[in-house]
């Protein structure tokens, strides 16, 4: 089994397993996503080199590009672009989830452990690092932008739970994480800075502000 999984077949299926995961939710999509994601990086060492190129020029240099990168998104992008699609949708963002957070502490530490860990690390790891990365070593490097285009579509869809309206905003943040990640010469820190800045960016102004 482990010398079929290093051959291109075989790279490609285990590629494809946690992309299906997502795409066909059920029950089991997130021990199937993450299990799958994690077990092709521990027995597949090119998923390895291709997902976890971190480092953009230099460590200085990645942070500096992804806290713009967030930081534009929070202070320039979403002021005007949630009204936007919200007005568009005729629904509004649910965020009810984050119910108890606005003014508990507690809640705001676990709620950026859950925004930076899971979402800045886990998220850019598994959809920029795994499938765009090494996506585009195994089928082309002219797939990067496709894939971004395509899993941006995905990422979005997996947020449903905040309805269209977020559905529709997270797509779009992970299409400008993707950009981030193909410019950055498919490296990982800056998307992981950018979307980490972001997420905390946005805990913050609920923590501080309310909903």
């Amino acid at each position: 089994m482990r010398s079929w999984l290093q051959t291109t077949w075989g790279m490609r299926v285990a590629w494809l397993v946690p992309l299906l995961s997502l795409v066909l939710v059920t029950d089991l999509t997130a021990p199937i996503w993450i299990g799958s994601t994690v077990l092709a990086l521990i027995l597949i060492p090119s998923a390895r080199k291709a997902t976890m190129a971190t480092v953009y020029r230099s460590v200085p240099i990645s942070l500096a590009i992804g806290a713009a990168v967030g930081c534009a998104m929070s202070f320039l992008v979403d002021p005007w672009l949630e009204p936007a699609v919200e007005a568009w949708t005729g629904s509004e963002i649910d965020l009810s989830q984050l119910a108890d957070l606005p003014g508990d502490p507690g809640q705001y530490v676990i709620w950026l452990i859950l925004g930076i860990g899971f979402g800045g690390f886990w998220e850019e790891i598994a959809f920029r690092g795994y499938f765009i990365g090494w996506g585009a070593r195994l089928f082309g490097g002219w797939t990067a932008l496709p894939l971004t285009v395509g899993l941006a579509i995905v990422f979005g869809y997996g947020h449903i739970w905040q309805d269209l309206p977020g559905a529709i905003l997270t797509g779009i943040s992970g299409l400008l994480f993707g950009l981030t990640y193909i410019a950055c010469d498919r490296k990982l820190l800056p998307a992981i800075t950018a979307h980490s800045v972001a997420n905390f960016i946005g805990v913050t102004q609920i923590y501080l502000h309310g909903l």
